[in-house]
């Protein structure tokens, strides 16, 4: 089984692999900067005394005489790593230091063969009278060699004049020592510097981690009786605040939802145990004391009603359970809304007229639109019992149906006491029943608004509860359904 891997240890790894990267980067790119600075420097050098050379000597030039300027110029210590050549035109090498390396030919090495032009103000190489100085020559183009022969490391520059060629070097082999010993020293330094950079991402991948260390906490001690706990967000970096403010959103929904399961739970078994005690007392008095005429026919109608209670009930919460589920069965039909709303009413209002409550309608004839007609049918009855039940006694009850082009709009408005500001956001719960509610219909389970919504939002539509303006309290519920499937 392989182990977990430690993101903190991944990220330390990946922080060192990357900058042992840079540093060996920066420091290679460094050597090579360093070295092409060297370089330029010892050309430098050797282009100012190679050019004051070429322009003034001849074939009667004096070598020894040259080599004691450039000690002039550079220093004897530095002079002992220079070497010097005079060749004649004809090849003839007319001068060539103790220093020289034997591994380099000089006559390999020649100067371009284009005059320079302007020519350089050329100096003379030591003190003399200005009628004595030899006339300026013409040079050639300089050329630089960098030579690699037999152990031998230089720098080789290449001048001339129309009657000879100064060929000066300069030994490359303590240069490339400085730099091989700077080498080694950034080699030496560079495990301690990656140590350093391992500890420092192991501190700061610690720190940087802690608030999902803290959420892993807080999530591996989640219980049913620790639902409340929340992070602070507040000192939390921004970085992290999204997936703080996921959580504790998500611990929210959760407590919310487990409370809500366990009333579901207590108010499901409450109503269901009811009609079945009712059921068991009939049935236990038919043994009893068995009869048969209208006792018998009063006890079986009771058990009816009962059974057929309880199987609305199942019906209603087998419905809500495929909702949740996203799997609540929506067949679409052509429905005629407002034949469907006429007919509906006309059963509302024997319901109605036994406490003297009028039902006044405004419906807009020959609406239809596509909708499951069961499912519609129930929601509508629900909203339009609902009114029934939770209104006052010679109350009243106002449908309005209208349609513009892009949906359907159901209004029903009842004169029952308006639903408190508490128990809004409440009323379309499960099971949830208000006191007024729960007064006004006793017989009432507290499944209908919670159904008629889960329908409507599976046919793409909205059911609210209106604020009520009007000069007369009430209550008042806006259904919206489009008018085309999307």
């Amino acid at each position: 089984m392989n182990r977990p891997r430690s993101f903190r240890f991944r990220l330390a790894a990946i922080t060192v692999a990357t900058s042992g990267f840079v540093l060996i980067a920066f420091g290679a790119v460094s050597g090579w900067i360093l070295y092409r600075d060297r370089l330029r420097a010892i050309d430098a050098e050797l282009r100012d005394f190679g050019c004051r050379v070429a322009g003034r000597a001849g074939r009667n030039v004096n070598g020894s005489q040259i080599r004691l300027s450039l000690s002039d110029r550079i220093g004897e210590e530095r002079a002992e790593r220079r070497f010097i050549c005079l060749i004649d035109r004809s090849g003839l090498i007319l001068y060539r230091d103790a220093n020289w390396p034997a591994a380099i030919r000089p006559e390999r090495y020649l100067p371009g063969a284009q005059l320079m032009d302007p020519q350089p103000n050329v100096q003379d190489l030591r003190p003399r009278d200005e009628g004595r100085q030899p006339p300026v020559r013409p040079q050639y183009q300089p050329r630089y060699f960098l030579v690699r022969e037999d152990g031998a490391h230089a720098r080789v520059a290449a001048f001339g004049n129309t009657e000879v060629i100064v060929v000066i070097g300069a030994d490359l082999r303590p240069m490339d020592a400085d730099l091989r010993a700077l080498g080694v020293s950034f080699a030496a330094a560079l495990p301690g510097a990656l140590v350093v950079i391992a500890l420092g991402a192991l501190l700061v991948s610690r720190k940087a981690l802690a608030p999902i260390d803290a959420l892993s906490a807080r999530m591996e001690n989640l219980s049913a009786r620790g639902l409340d706990q929340r992070i602070e967000i507040e000192r939390a970096d921004s970085e992290f605040r999204r997936i703080i403010r996921a959580f504790n959103a998500m611990m929210e929904r959760l407590e919310r939802s487990f409370h809500q399961a366990n009333r579901f739970t207590a108010d499901a078994s409450h109503e269901l145990r009811t009609p079945l005690a009712v059921m068991q007392g009939t049935l236990e008095r038919a043994v009893v004391s068995p009869s048969s005429g209208p006792e018998a026919q009063q006890a079986f109608s009771e058990l009816l009603d009962e059974v057929v209670r309880q199987r609305r009930v199942l019906d209603g919460l087998l419905l809500l359970s495929r909702a949740d589920a996203g799997q609540l069965p929506v067949r679409r039909e052509d429905v005629a809304f407002s034949e469907m709303l006429e007919s509906l009413l006309d059963d509302a209002e024997l319901h109605a007229e036994p406490r003297g409550i009028a039902i006044r309608r405004e419906i807009q004839s020959g609406i239809r639109l596509p909708a499951d007609p069961v499912l519609l049918r129930r929601a509508v009855e629900n909203l339009l019992s609902n009114a029934v039940k939770h209104n006052r006694e010679g109350g009243w009850i106002e449908c309005r149906l209208s349609r513009d082009e892009a949906q359907v709009e159901l209004v029903v408005t009842n004169s029952g006491d308006p639903i408190p500001v508490a128990e809004r956001e409440a009323v379309f719960q499960r099971f949830y029943r208000g006191g007024r509610a729960t007064a006004q219909a006793p017989e009432g389970v507290g499944l209908g608004l919670a159904l008629a919504r889960e329908i409507v939002l599976a046919h793409g539509g909205t059911l609210t509860l209106e604020d009520w303006v009007a000069n007369e309290p009430g209550t008042s519920f806006r259904l919206r359904l489009p008018v085309t499937i999307f």
